[in-house]
């Protein structure tokens, strides 16, 4: 979803937009490979939670010390990655708008979100489902139902759903002459995110999920000051320090640890709106944090970051169904579970890259996710 290359397209003066200076932002590009990528070690730690996934597989003969390191490791990552990438998606926003106006903002978004998403629920959501079902043994499903399936869970796509509708929003809002670049974005988007979270009842540290085509406005309206927050980054030309780094300390101690033991073992009726504080805190200290820590180790550009955030999109749409189908056939290995979780992440990664670098990159599919890329010559070789 590569997106900050310039030299494409004239901006659109008709639409508000106003031409940028050519700037390319590694560090932010190389921040939301990262949370695409923290995706597979997401839902490969969810196999490993007591109550996780149906049938918990074998969690319920792990030692409470080894689920307890993968319920941590999930909280943890579903806490601020989503929030992460929102706020990153409505920056990139910003930036498209000035660059090249709300028209091919809008174009641009359909091709790199729309038709990935359409062309998905028929392929990537089908066999996604189809390996639950083949590993929870579920047999009544109905082949004709599978290319639909889509009509009633979005799975882990869900996410471009939510992108579709805040880019909608963000065209119309401009074209109403809406700034994103007012200071009052930064004193409101904050506690304004707390208003969701309040309502929200999943069991999780973390916002609720909806993956649905008829989604839950409430889990909307918890990632729109995320979006808008970012588009404000933008607008504003925020300069962002490294001290930023520095906001990763409270939230990973003080912060996370407080929320999680207000949420799971304080039993008062005020333990719950004080942890969902605790929970808005750590997904707006992170990303801060998390900005200026890749501001600290990924402004320049390195070739291999730039590959990885080009692939990582390609990866997140089609690890789900494999790491399902790698967990089922390691579920019987008389081996560590520490051993198998880093099988499943590292084994489902290489295979897609592969995959990614032989089938995708420089294919129709490659374009439709990230653009034309050309080969070097040193991989074309010589004739």
């Amino acid at each position: 979803m590569s997106e900050t290359q310039s030299g494409q397209g004239s901006a659109d003066i008709a639409d508000g937009a106003v031409e940028a200076p050519s700037r390319r932002f590694h560090e932010l590009d190389a921040l939301r490979a990262f949370a695409m990528l923290l995706g597979i070690v997401l839902h490969a730690a969810l196999f490993f939670m007591p109550d996780a996934w149906s049938k918990a597989y074998s969690a319920e003969g792990y030692p409470a010390e080894v689920s307890g390191i993968y319920t941590l490791l999930f909280f943890a990552i579903h806490g601020f990655r989503m929030p992460v990438f929102f706020l990153l998606s409505g920056f990139f926003t910003a930036l498209l708008w000035q660059r090249r106006g709300l028209r091919q903002l809008a174009i641009q978004r359909l091709k790199r979100i729309g038709l990935p998403l359409a062309i998905g629920a028929f392929t990537v959501i089908p066999i996604t489902t189809f390996a639950f079902l083949w590993a929870f043994d579920v047999e009544e499903a109905s082949l004709f139902w599978w290319p639909f399936i889509w009509l009633e869970t979005l799975s882990h796509l869900w996410f471009l759903w939510f992108l579709l509708w805040l880019c909608a929003g963000f065209i119309l809002a401009a074209k109403l002459g809406i700034k994103f670049s007012h200071p009052v974005i930064w004193w409101l988007a904050i506690p304004l995110t707390l208003v969701p979270q309040l309502v929200m009842h999943e069991p999780v540290f973390g916002p609720d999920t909806s993956d649905g085509l008829f989604f839950n406005p409430i889990v909307l309206a918890y990632y729109v000051p995320f979006f808008v927050f970012g588009a404000f980054l933008y607008q504003r030309d925020i300069q962002v320090s490294r001290w930023w780094t520095l906001a990763l300390l409270p939230a990973l101690t003080v912060v996370l640890f407080s929320g999680l033991t207000l949420l799971y073992d304080v039993k008062e009726d005020w333990a719950k709106p004080l942890a969902d504080v605790f929970q808005v805190a750590f997904a707006w200290l992170m990303c801060f944090g998390l900005i200026g820590l890749f501001r600290l180790i990924a402004a320049r550009e390195r070739s291999w970051v730039r590959y990885l955030s080009d692939a990582s999109y390609w990866l997140y749409l089609w690890h789900l169904a494999l790491i399902v189908i790698a967990f089922e056939l390691l579920v019987d290995w008389q081996v560590s579970v520490h051993f198998k979780f880093t099988g499943m992440v590292v084994g489902v990664t290489v295979i897609l890259l592969v995959v990614y670098q032989f089938g995708v990159r420089y294919t129709p599919i490659g374009t439709m996710l990230n653009g034309k890329r050309t080969r070097r010559r040193a991989e074309v070789g010589v004739g």
